[in-house]
């Protein structure tokens, strides 16, 4: 497959809305608005892969691009991670039963559009938005830095909230715009483990949702099929299922 120039990133919008398995990272790509790569074989076949390492497939799909794509990307070293979501059985059971590869499953989310019921903040805590002067305080993994090549890029183009404790100001949560297309928002949660079980995740996630629905987007969620916080968390605040898909990665 060949790597596609960045200035000609537009001219894909339309294959990124093709993309059954998501949309919101694909378009994120295609739209400008994250980093990542896209890469096509010249028959219709488009490979999105995101700056956090999710990829996906938009067209027709054959063997051989599917071999490219197992020879480049995981055979080889990348610079980044590579983690393919599809929801095809033809890809997903291409790449079944290879060593070197890993397959799991995927539970994606839509949100029924009604903010109603805020989950109640502990008193302990404080909110508010992200910001040049405080994105150096988000810690973890799921944060800012997951699926933003740098803090500028957030700042202009996504948005968040963090919590921190009253007590002595330290960082406890953050929820934020881990992708962004012009109509969807993918939402990332991070709770530092000392402030687990305070119901963090489910205040901040619900702001994120009053947030994209006030900008007239769509909130969207995703998480391993095993996360079960995660799960609890999507449906504490108006996410219902919409379907399962298969992520491929390589083997730790």
């Amino acid at each position: 497959m060949n790597k596609v120039d960045r200035n000609r990133y537009k001219e894909y919008i339309k294959c990124a809305n093709e993309c059954l398995a998501n949309r919101v990272y694909p378009l994120s790509i295609a739209t400008g608005t994250q980093d990542g790569d896209i890469y096509v074989d010249g028959k219709g076949c488009v490979l999105f892969w995101h700056y956090c390492g999710f990829a996906y497939i938009s067209g027709d799909v054959s063997e051989d691009v599917l071999e490219e794509v197992y020879r480049n990307f995981w055979v080889s070293d990348t610079e980044r991670r590579f983690l393919l979501i599809t929801d095809s059985e033809f890809v997903s059971d291409y790449y079944s039963g290879i060593d070197l590869l890993r397959v799991d499953k995927r539970i994606e989310y839509t949100h029924n559009g009604i903010i109603d019921n805020p989950p109640i903040l502990d008193d302990g805590f404080i909110v508010e938005h992200i910001t040049a002067d405080n994105i150096g305080d988000v810690q973890g993994r799921i944060t800012p830095s997951f699926s933003w090549n740098d803090s500028d890029m957030f700042l202009r183009n996504g948005f968040g909230f963090m919590a921190g404790s009253k007590e002595d100001g330290s960082f406890a949560a953050v929820a934020f715009s881990s992708a962004v297309s012009p109509e969807e928002v993918d939402i990332g949660v991070e709770t530092a483990e000392t402030y687990r079980r305070h119901g963090l995740a489910s205040c901040l996630a619900y702001k994120m949702c009053e947030e994209i629905i006030r900008q007239g987007r769509g909130p969207v969620w995703a998480h391993a099929e095993t996360n079960t916080g995660s799960q609890k968390t999507a449906l504490s605040v108006g996410f219902k299922p919409i379907g399962i898909n298969t992520v491929i990665q390589k083997k730790p």
